[in-house]
C-alpha cells in the first residue's frame, strides 16, 4: 500500500506540473500573458504540488493533504471568480479556448478533481496497516521537486515582468 501512496502522489504532482506547463506554453504561444487571476490560480496549483511533494519527503500525512485540499479551495475560489467574471454581459469575453474550455474553467475542474483525489488518497492513508512506512527521496521524488521549483522560478519570473513589484 505504501509503494502505491507514493506512485500516485508523484503521478498527481506530475500531472499538475503538466497542467501548469500546458497552460504557461499555450498562453504565450497565443500572445496572451496570463492575468492576475491566472497568475493566482497557477500559485494555487503549485501550493497543491508542494503538499503532496511534502508527502514524498517527510512521509505521508493526512496533514499533507489538508494543506493540499485547502490549497485547491484557494485555487479553486479564484477560477470561479474569473468564471463569474465572463459570465457578466459587460465584461469581455476570453476567445482563446482549449478543446473548447477556457483556461479558467480548466483549471476549475482541475482544483475540483485535485480535491476529490487528495479526500482519496487521505482515506487510503487511513487504511493502510503500517503507518511508519520509510519514505524514500529517489530520482522520480528528486525530478518532480525539481520540475516543480522550476515551474515556480518560471511563474515567480514572469509575474515579476508582467507586473513588477506593484499591483497587476
Amino acid at each position: 500500500m505504501a509503494k502505491l501512496q507514493r506512485i500516485l502522489n508523484l503521478l498527481f504532482i506530475f500531472t499538475l506540473f503538466f497542467f501548469l506547463v500546458a497552460a504557461y506554453v499555450y498562453q504565450f504561444m497565443t500572445g496572451s500573458p496570463p492575468c492576475y487571476l491566472c497568475i493566482l490560480q497557477r500559485y494555487g496549483m503549485i501550493g497543491v504540488a508542494a503538499a503532496l511533494l511534502m508527502n514524498c519527503r517527510f512521509g505521508i500525512k493526512v496533514q499533507h493533504y489538508g494543506l493540499a485540499i485547502v490549497s485547491a479551495m484557494i485555487g479553486r475560489f479564484f477560477s470561479l471568480r474569473q468564471i463569474t467574471l465572463h459570465i457578466c454581459p459587460e465584461f469581455p469575453a476570453y476567445d482563446k479556448t482549449v478543446l473548447g474550455i477556457d483556461l479558467y474553467m480548466w483549471a476549475f475542474l482541475i482544483f475540483t478533481c485535485s480535491i476529490l483525489a487528495c479526500a482519496i488518497l487521505a482515506m487510503l492513508y487511513g487504511f493502510t496497516k503500517d503507518k511508519n512506512f520509510p519514505m524514500i527521496w529517489g530520482i522520480p521524488e528528486r525530478c518532480v521537486f525539481w520540475a516543480i521549483v522550476f515551474i515556480t522560478v518560471c511563474n515567480l519570473a514572469t509575474t515579476l515582468l508582467e507586473c513588477g513589484f506593484s499591483k497587476c
